[in-house]
């Protein structure tokens, strides 16, 4: 009897199940069918490795790419992953990869995505990335592959406040990068895409979409573009309209799953935010994934959650938000250069008007105009018309806020580059730069005192409606739209 099957299905339980203390052996053996004993026995046949050792190194990879992603300490991490303290994780992980966790960590090596049976990929050592012309050779000498599921496991989790963001689709653009073996900031991706440089007020209603990406460049579709294409690597996307069909969504995810790379989606659970398909079941119908809405249970009814901690959604379809599926490929050209970036950003911030929304420093004009018309503040007016134009005015802060801290983030490492190379006066200018965005950020700050704290929701309506708290914030705004276009004359000069 072949064993091929069930060590498929034991390395995919470990991958889910990887942040546990321990294996639990019964319900491993209700997920494979066999008893641990003969799962023990058919695993060393088929891997050549034994059971424990192998869920040990996985644990280790696993938490090794988790040490170069995120701010968690070593002993953290350890905790995270079953480990009871600091000494036996260093003593596995130096067993295992040959290096104590901080020299780890110091080091940096290359980690991302590999397929470690059909159909499931996890987190492994990389001697290179992928370029385009690997993946082609390896389906070549690859049969096609008609599983009727595909999983990526160790995707890192995107959620309000990862990175330090709030913005869905740099956290999801970042998020894949480093699954794909990238090793860039999140401040990189909210600046490549031109994000960190949007601004968009619609001067006819208080819009809660004002801070959406796709607003950035006149072309909707370019945001979601750039910020794939600044690291040189394959986009594709995929639409949906009235003639799109469920089977081409599916289609289009299988394609790139089965490959390795996780989609990005909007939609899927609730509104239209940026989300990661991670993999499918049922040959597409379920899909698994991150949302930002996952636990809301006002918009995901049904969905359920995985061992992994991804989604498992079956309706994804029905969700009339599921607007559009794209994809992070293979590297197949050039970065971006900064020239190209700089002058995005220039595009995005020129002041201009299209249909109702301004956008760029335009923007900042009809935002006080509104912010300081009191029509739109009539005395009696209702809680909840007046906490919709709060929720605007927070977004409009937590936009200007996440992207002018972006970029100066961005611009002060371009500084640093730039003086240990010797080129003083770029250095200088982006230093400049980096001080202006980090002013806007400052203002902001203070904007957002002005009205208290966020969640004393009352508070908030009350000082909203108080003419000479609005009158502050308005001379704020002429404040930050000052320093922006200080910051797109420098950027237009470079």
């Amino acid at each position: 009897m072949s064993y091929s099957v069930p060590t498929h299905a034991v390395i995919a339980y470990i991958e889910a199940h990887l942040k546990e203390e321990k294996i639990d052996h019964e319900a491993l053996e209700r997920s494979v069918g066999f008893s641990y004993a003969h799962i023990r026995d058919f695993f060393r046949r088929n891997t050549g490795d034994s059971l424990a050792h192998y869920v040990r190194a996985r644990k280790i990879c696993a938490s090794a790419f988790e040490l170069l992603h995120s701010e968690k300490t070593v002993l953290e991490v350890a905790l995270q992953y079953g480990f009871s303290s600091h000494e036996s994780y260093t003593r596995a992980f130096k067993a295992i990869t040959g290096s104590t966790p901080y020299a780890f960590r110091k080091a940096r090596p290359l980690m991302g995505k590999k397929e470690l049976t059909t159909g499931v990929y996890g987190i492994r050592f990389l001697e290179q990335k992928e370029r385009r012309s690997d993946v082609t050779m390896k389906t070549k000498k690859e049969k096609y592959k008609d599983n009727d599921s595909t999983v990526l496991y160790g995707v890192p989790e995107v959620a309000w406040g990862t990175y330090g963001g709030n913005t869905p689709y740099p956290m999801c653009l970042k998020a894949c990068a480093d699954y794909l073996g990238e090793d860039m900031e999140y401040a990189f991706f909210m600046v490549s895409c031109g994000a960190a440089f949007r601004f968009t007020w619609n001067e006819e209603e208080w819009d809660l979409g004002n801070v959406d990406v796709y607003h950035t460049f006149r072309e909707s579709d370019d945001v979601y573009r750039l910020g794939v294409e600044a690291l040189g690597r394959e986009f594709d996307m995929l639409g949906r309209n009235k003639e799109t069909t469920k089977e081409e969504f599916i289609r289009f995810i299988r394609k790139h799953v089965d490959e390795g790379y996780p989609c990005i989606a909007l939609g899927i659970i609730g509104p239209p935010e940026a989300c990661i398909i991670t993999g499918y079941r049922d040959n597409g119908d379920t899909l698994l994934g991150w949302n930002l809405f996952q636990k809301d249970q006002m918009v995901a009814e049904g969905v359920q959650t995985d061992a992994s901690g991804y989604f498992i959604s079956r309706n994804w379809w029905e969700n009339t938000d599921t607007h559009a599926v794209m994809c992070m490929g293979a590297i197949a050209g050039e970065r971006l250069s900064v020239k190209d970036i700089v002058k995005n950003a220039v595009l995005a911030m020129s002041g201009r008007k299209e249909g109702n929304y301004c956008k760029g420093i335009k923007a900042f004009d009809a935002w006080k105009k509104m912010l300081s018309e009191e029509s739109w503040f009539r005395v009696g007016e209702n809680d909840s018309v007046l906490s919709g134009k709060m929720l605007c005015q927070n977004d409009a802060m937590c936009c200007l806020s996440d992207g002018s801290g972006s970029a100066a983030a961005y611009f002060g490492g371009l500084a640093e580059q730039e003086a240990l190379t010797g080129v003083k006066e770029t250095a200088v200018k982006y230093r400049e730069l980096a001080a202006l965005f980090s002013g806007v950020k400052k203002v902001t700050g203070r904007m957002k005192e002005l009205f208290g704290d966020y969640y004393d929701m009352d508070g908030r309506l009350s000082k909203l409606a108080d003419s000479g708290v609005r009158e502050k914030a308005c001379s704020y705004i002429e404040e930050i739209k000052r320093q922006e276009e200080k910051a797109l004359r420098l950027m237009e000069e470079l």
